[in-house]
């Protein structure tokens, strides 16, 4: 009986020691649990809420002023120069006078012809009248006649040389050059000023053959010049050229635009947007979010602390790094603009905006 109690306290100690270290491995397993859970990585990120725009979608150029009208003006008789009547930089209407040239000779000769052609004139006269009355003969009338009409062609030929001697403004516009000075003798045709217009500047631009059929006359552009504090121009396409350029793959565009201001010299360079489509409310986001995939384009949505990868399709992109896309997104979702880099879809993420 003493040893069946004995048994029996020793199986007791056993089942109670065992069941204490039972109950201690069980506490140590939770709370190691509840350690790691606590001690998850988390990847630090932020946000921007989702919200809807307007976007333009554009063919970005590069494009150059120039001169609506440019000519070299030159003196078809050449000789000497008499006189600058208009300098370098003034403004000049079409048809003022701007050089003169030596023309002493010819105004003497032109007057020389006028008169024998006013005399010719008058002896027609006379004959003509006395012929009529049959008094003279048909030769002397005809005589008359034809050499009133070789001293007008003589007369009127003079006249044109001595014109050409007033160089003239062929369009309104600014004197821009000179070729020459006063007294300095000049060839016939040689350059002497150049007139440029300025009231209205053409944009010429070449535009990749890839967007041949999306580019027309019409086609709504916006012009900005970066060296004029950035000022915009909103304009049309005027002319859209017919071939291609075969060594840049390009085909020429113009866009005539009003320079009453005078601002825009020709040859400065210009950025020239050419509008593809426009599109009223799409998601208009940093075009650094949006990372290329085997998947296709996606980007990454804070959504209850966790990374929730999204798909999304680029509609257009602008110069200033931003991107049009649509998809699987709601307005006012949080897009993770910061520390997505590395994410996967599901991951922990503590936003820090």
């Amino acid at each position: 009986m003493k040893n069946l109690k004995k048994l029996i306290s020793v199986i007791t100690f056993t089942l109670l020691t065992g069941y204490l270290i039972s109950g201690c491995g069980d506490s140590s397993g939770n709370e190691q649990k509840d350690k790691t859970e606590k001690n998850e990585p988390s990847v630090y990120v932020k946000t921007k809420k989702l919200e809807l725009k307007s976007f333009t979608d554009y063919i970005s150029v590069l494009g150059i002023a120039k001169a609506l009208y440019y000519s070299n003006l030159s003196s078809t008789e050449g000789g000497k120069i008499k006189e600058f009547v208009k300098d370098k930089g003034s403004y000049v209407k079409k048809g003022d006078i701007i050089v003169i040239m030596n023309n002493e000779v010819l105004k003497a000769n032109m007057d020389a012809a006028k008169a024998k052609y006013d005399i010719a004139e008058s002896t027609y006269i006379r004959q003509k009248q006395v012929y009529d009355e049959n008094v003279t003969s048909e030769l002397q009338y005809l005589n008359a006649k034809f050499g009133r009409d070789a001293a007008k062609a003589n007369y009127e030929l003079i006249k044109a040389r001595y014109e050409r001697t007033f160089i003239k403004a062929p369009f309104n516009g600014i004197v821009d050059k000179k070729f020459a000075e006063i007294g300095e003798a000049v060839m016939p045709s040689a350059p002497i000023v150049s007139v440029v217009s300025v009231g209205k500047i053409k944009i010429q631009s070449g535009i990749p053959e890839t967007y041949v059929n999306e580019v027309k006359k019409g086609s709504r552009v916006k012009i900005v010049f970066p060296d004029l504090a950035g000022m915009e121009i909103n304009a049309v396409v005027t002319f859209v050229g017919y071939t291609i350029t075969t060594n840049n793959r390009t085909f020429p565009i113009e866009i005539l635009i009003d320079n009453s201001t005078g601002k825009i010299k020709p040859e400065l360079s210009a950025r020239v947007y050419i509008e593809k489509k426009k599109y009223e409310k799409v998601f208009v986001l940093p075009e650094e979010t949006v990372t290329e995939t085997d998947r296709g384009s996606v980007i990454f949505i804070a959504d209850n602390g966790l990374a929730n990868m999204r798909n999304v399709t680029v509609l257009g992109r602008s110069d200033d790094n931003e991107v049009a896309v649509k998809g699987a997104i709601k307005e006012g979702e949080n897009l993770i603009v910061v520390g997505y880099q590395n994410l996967v879809n599901g991951e922990k993420v503590t936003v820090i905006n």
